[in-house]
């Protein structure tokens, strides 16, 4: 690696990153993808449901064909996000949503479809119709078709190794400096893409990958790049069987085929609290808040039914996704045919990111973002499916854009350079920079979860102070010790961010201010000066 010179650097090892590698190789530059965990396997794409919102309008297996437009799925986008989302991100996610399945299936990926050749479309939360495409087996099918190209253009992977810097000369990112467990070393490049995970393992429960701890989040704006969104963290369900916690795809798979949700005593939680409301329209941020009020109230255990299920239902299902979810479920003891399923709330998605324009392209020259590391498409609340169409379609875009950009800098390759030597992570105590992770976890569960107040973010920004002058004071950084770091350092931006928002929307539910504010209907952003001020602005 230390010899070795490319023109893209791409942080991260999942949907987006791959997407993003694979379209900037395939025009030709020379891409190394730095991932922490396994590429394609660690972090959340690999344990997706693989259900992408796209408007090709072909229908259920009621109705077909059905009624849809990029111009209707910006709409419901817009209305799930509560109003914050950037209009020309959701108008280029949804103008290109068809093209990013198209894309897929020419890797080899393959989606459910009908007798007549169009795709099966779930009626996935908040979607006005049936949009969602479903991938056989899942996000793990989609990651090994993508795997198997990236490797056939000789795109580099480097796993189990992070980015901790990111270099910047004359206001331009050139690269990074990486750290695995044995070194630490620079890496020149032309252009950074940040494409890694989000942050929802600031959580002590998640429906993911637990490792996605935000640090390339803090990659790009300890770089001076602007964050946005930051308030704004997406719950989900998840199951939980003879009482093991199953971290997989939750709400949209059963939900979409009319799963209902009961409290213990077997009422109806959709009847009840949604009568009026199909329940594919119910956004996940309402049906999440249903769900921690019962539980709240001593209503729990809240259970999913789905014993009502057709077989041709079933069929479809266990085609489409078996391997993801029913097989997991299975395997852990429960007949999801004939039994109930307890469902319990987790932390799905971080809708935070840094601030992108639609070339993918962040504040900083040369410095671009894809995936949960870009915000600006969902808002305050994420249309479901939109996830992954946005990680294919910003992901290429970003590819895309960076080969476009490095076309324009003229070869100034520097040779990468070895570092000194770092502390394995035994020599400052790993177990006791766990117990600090797991504080983190718990400060930010209290504060940031799906009901907030004034009262619980400021005692936890408090804790979070003193967590940061402990981390200080350790001194010798390790991996793990650096992690720690940047989440205290995201969490408290979180919760700076809930803070100022002085309303209640989508995912932000404030029960000391539980109305909506118009003078808070705009995408909340923070950036660090050179002399690490932070400056909040609304845009």
């Amino acid at each position: 690696m230390t010899d070795s010179s490319y023109d893209i650097i791409v942080i991260g090892g999942g949907l987006a990153a791959l997407s993003t590698a694979i379209e900037a190789a395939d025009q030709g530059s020379s891409v190394v993808i730095i991932n922490k965990g396994v590429t394609g396997a660690s972090g959340s794409s690999a344990k997706a449901a693989g259900i992408l919102a796209a408007p090709f309008g072909h229908g259920d297996l009621k109705i077909r064909p059905g009624n849809d437009s990029a111009k209707q799925h910006s709409e419901d986008t817009i209305k799930v996000g509560y109003n914050i989302g950037n209009l020309s991100l959701i108008d280029h996610i949804t103008r290109n949503a068809k093209d990013a399945v198209n894309w897929l299936e020419s890797m080899g990926v393959q989606f459910s479809v009908a007798d007549d050749g169009g795709y099966i479309q779930l009626n996935t939360p908040g979607n006005s119709c049936p949009r969602g495409c479903s991938a056989v087996g899942g996000g793990n099918a989609i990651m090994k078709k993508l795997i198997a190209r990236a490797k056939a253009l000789n795109i580099t992977i480097f796993d189990n190794a992070i980015a901790r810097e990111l270099i910047k000369h004359e206001q331009q990112i050139i690269g990074a400096v990486i750290q695995t467990e044995q070194t630490c070393f620079s890496l020149m490049a032309h252009a950074v893409i940040l494409a890694a995970g989000g942050a929802t393992g600031l959580f002590p429960t998640v429906s993911g990958d637990e490792n996605n701890t935000g640090s390339s989040l803090m990659l790009g704006f300890d770089a001076g790049a602007k964050l946005g969104n930051l308030e704004f963290i997406e719950f989900t369900l998840i199951y939980r069987v003879h009482g093991n916690i199953l971290r997989i795809a939750g709400l949209a798979p059963f939900m979409s085929r009319g799963g209902k949700i009961l409290n213990k005593n077997g009422l109806n939680l959709l009847n009840k609290y949604f009568p009026d409301i199909s329940p594919p329209q119910i956004s996940r941020a309402e049906l999440l808040r249903t769900v921690h009020s019962e539980i709240t109230k001593g209503n729990g255990p809240v259970l999913l039914d789905c014993t009502h299920f057709t077989k041709e239902q079933w069929s479809e299902f266990k085609k489409t996704q078996g391997s993801t979810t029913l097989d997991e479920i299975a395997k852990a003891g429960c007949n999801f045919e004939k039994e109930f399923i307890e469902v319990i709330p987790a932390a799905h998605s971080i809708l935070a990111g840094l601030v992108v324009d639609i070339n993918a392209a962040t504040s900083i020259k040369g410095l671009f973002a894809a995936g949960e590391n870009a915000t600006g498409i969902h808002g305050a609340g994420r249309l479901a499916g939109n996830g992954l169409t946005s990680c294919v379609v910003m992901g290429r875009t970003a590819g895309n854009s960076a080969n476009k950009f490095i076309r324009t800098q003229a070869g100034f390759h520097q040779q990468n350079k070895s570092g000194p030597h770092l502390p394995m992570e035994q020599i400052i105590g790993r177990s006791a920079i766990n117990k600090i992770i797991e504080n983190i976890r718990n400060l930010a569960g209290n504060s940031l979860g799906i009901v907030r107040n004034d009262l619980d973010l400021t005692h936890a920004q408090s804790k979070l102070k003193d967590i940061s002058r402990q981390l200080q004071l350790l001194g010798v950084e390790s991996i793990r010790h650096w992690e720690a770091k940047q989440m205290a350092s995201l969490a408290s931006l979180m919760i700076k961010a809930a803070l100022r928002r002085k309303e209640s929307r989508g995912v932000q539910f404030r029960s000391d201010q539980q109305e909506r504010n118009e003078q808070w209907g705009l995408m909340q952003t923070v950036y660090k000066t050179q002399n690490s001020e932070l400056i909040w602005e609304n845009a």
